[in-house]
Parts: structure tokens; sequence; C-alpha cells
């Protein structure tokens, strides 16, 4: 259980940062313009499916209004995120009451449903 418990504790982290990038990241584009680019768009020409996602988060977290509608996959983005820290907390919560695989096998299939959810969704926008 330690080690599921420090897996939670990174997972938690990295939607920490998730969280924190839009803030930070017009401060490291005018630092690092190279580095802070799209290379997949800059290879294939078209936008990857995370292209707007930090323009819109932005806009959320600093309530700007001059975006008048957020895109579609950021609502999806926003919904899976906000349902990813509700598990990890729960998890968290329970990984203390809970001794064995139980929890971590509930973890996974409760992945699997969200990932078929989000795979559903994405075909129908």
């Amino acid at each position: 259980m330690g080690a599921y418990r420090i897996f939670n504790l990174v997972v938690l982290g990295l939607l920490l940062y998730v969280l924190v990038f839009p803030l930070i990241s017009p401060v490291m584009e005018k630092l690092f313009p190279s580095v802070m680019r799209c290379y997949y768009e800059d290879f294939t020409g078209d936008a990857c499916p995370f292209c707007g996602l930090t323009r819109d988060m932005n806009c959320v977290l600093s309530g700007d209004r001059k975006q008048d509608r957020i895109n579609t996959s950021f609502q999806l983005f926003l919904a899976v995120y906000t349902f990813e820290w509700l598990i990890r907390i729960t998890m968290m919560l329970m990984s203390g009451r809970f001794t064995g695989r139980a929890l971590p096998v509930i973890d996974v299939a409760i992945h699997c449903i969200l990932a078929v959810c989000v795979l559903h969704a994405v075909n129908t926008i």
C-alpha cells in the first residue's frame, strides 16, 4: 500500500502542475520561446489535441471574458480533470482503510470505465 500512496501523491502532483502551468506559461514563453511551442503542429501543420487547452485553462483561471465560448475538447478535459482529482483524493483517503490489492484493482477498473467514456465522448464531438 505504501507504493500505491506514493503513486497517488505523484498523480496529485501532476494534476497540480496542470493547474499551475497556465499561470506560469506566459513567463516561460517569454524566457524560452523555442521550447514553448507545439512540435506536433510544427511537424504536421495541424493543431494537436492539446492546442488551446492551456489558453482555455488560463481564461478560466483568470476569469478572462475575451473568449466567448470555451471549446468542447476543453470542456471534456475539465470534466476528466475534475473527476481525476475526486478519484485521487478518494483513493488516498481509502488507502488507509484498505489493504491488499483491492483498491488498486478498483482504481484501474474506474479508469478503464473513464477511458471508455472519454473515447465515446471524443467520437461524438
